[in-house]
């Protein structure tokens, strides 16, 4: 299964499915502060599911850096020039 995994976060299009992943679970985002209990465990949720592919694909630490900055590209705002 790990092999599976691997094989498809390891390409390209998967790299950039990964990034997206991150970004949409919030997992390198502090979660705001006035979620319920019902919110929080959701948003929790989220974030497990996606630490179960980062630990199936066992990145390197200089990888799972990457994907951090990657995440933080996907999740700044789109800015129109003028």
């Amino acid at each position: 299964m790990e092999r599976a995994y691997r094989s498809v976060f390891s390409s390209l299009e998967g790299q950039v499915v990964l990034a997206d992943l991150a970004a949409e679970s919030g997992m390198y985002q502090a979660p705001p502060v006035d979620l319920d209990m019902r919110q929080s465990g959701y948003l929790d949720g989220r974030k497990a599911m996606l630490a179960r592919i980062l630990s199936m694909i066992r990145i390197p630490p200089e990888e799972h850096a990457a994907l951090q900055q990657a995440t933080r590209l996907e999740t700044l705002p789109d800015l129109e020039e003028e």
